[in-house]
């Protein structure tokens, strides 16, 4: 396959100088050539800097600068990127052997494709990993399921159409942006494992599931607002697990039957009353699940409120 579609890895960094190094050869090992890669440092005090210079003649473009975070990194290395096709990987996660050179093959072969995604191995400190296995399911990514970053591939085109990172979302924003994308552009899933995630305690999405759970939240409530879930709307302000605050919205080519729309939100409200009940929310838990004995997931809900012992009561009129 010839290598005419170049290919931009951003790699955004901050003092992660124990794992920097494998990222960075995961990149300029590759099989492909035609790879333009940038790092992004927000001015690390470890030794990242004195690794990134050991590789600066395989990288295209670095620079150690103090930056507003993760999301600003991402957009300075998007508004650089010159390639056909563009991702980030984190400063702690890896490529596959011979990952870019099976995504582009696929780009390649499919002109109308714009997104390529792949399996990811999870990486654990006590060295053992796990396949993970994620196909793009229309509804249940609506109710949290998220895409494995580093293994997620788009031509630059599109995220120029739809806007880059939200830098608001501190959590989230890669799942924002896969709303953006996934329900306007043609995907393209491959059963390859493109990539390593490493999950350690040090990782940002390690240290705080509520932070994600707001996160999650503002997003969904910006796509229900984007994609017709007008009707549904009241219910979820009423539940109090809708952004009232949150008034960004975009186009959404994807349609939803009123059926879809209704077993989305159903399966939304049963999740978001199980991460209430996470969090120590017994009585937004509570309040949640005796609505959900009026929808669909109705034997779900009994079960979760008997098996953490919490009354069923007269439903109450959300409105009032």
């Amino acid at each position: 396959m010839p290598e005419v579609l170049k290919i931009s890895i951003i790699t955004p960094s901050f003092n992660q100088g124990h794992f920097i190094e494998e990222t960075i050869q995961s990149v300029v090992q590759q099989s492909y050539s035609n790879v333009e890669y940038i790092i992004m440092d927000g001015g690390s005090k470890d030794d990242t800097v004195d690794i990134i210079k050991k590789y600066e003649s395989q990288i295209t473009y670095w620079e150690s600068k103090k930056d507003k975070g993760q999301s600003d990194a991402i957009n300075k290395g998007l508004a650089k990127a010159s390639g056909d096709i563009v991702a980030w990987l984190n400063s702690d996660d890896m490529y596959t052997e011979n990952a870019l050179k099976r995504v582009a093959g696929i780009f390649f072969r499919n002109p109308d494709v714009d997104i390529v995604y792949g399996n990811v191995w999870q990486c654990y400190p006590d060295k053992t990993e796990k396949h993970i296995n994620v196909k793009f399911n229309p509804k249940h990514f609506l109710t949290g399921v998220n895409m494995h970053q580093p293994s997620v591939f788009w031509r630059r085109k599109v995220h120029e159409e739809v806007g880059f990172i939200d830098e608001s979302l501190y959590y989230t924003m890669d799942y924002d942006l896969w709303l953006r994308l996934f329900y306007n552009y043609k995907s393209y899933k491959t059963e390859t494992i493109l990539s390593k995630f490493r999950c350690h305690e040090d990782a940002k999405t390690s240290n705080n599931p509520k932070g994600i759970y707001v996160d999650y939240r503002k997003c969904i409530s910006r796509f229900f607002r984007s994609a017709g879930f007008q009707n549904h709307i009241s219910v979820l302000r009423a539940l109090k697990i809708y952004d009232s605050s949150e008034k960004t919205s975009y186009s959404v080519k994807q349609e939803f039957t009123e059926t879809a729309k209704q077993s989305i939100i159903d399966e939304y409200i049963f999740n978001c009353a199980v991460q209430e009940y996470s969090f120590g929310n017994v009585s937004s838990a509570n309040k949640i699940l005796n609505y959900c004995l009026t929808t669909s997931y109705k034997k779900q809900a009994r079960r979760f409120m008997v098996k953490n012992n919490l009354g069923v009561r007269k439903m109450i009129n959300l409105f009032k």
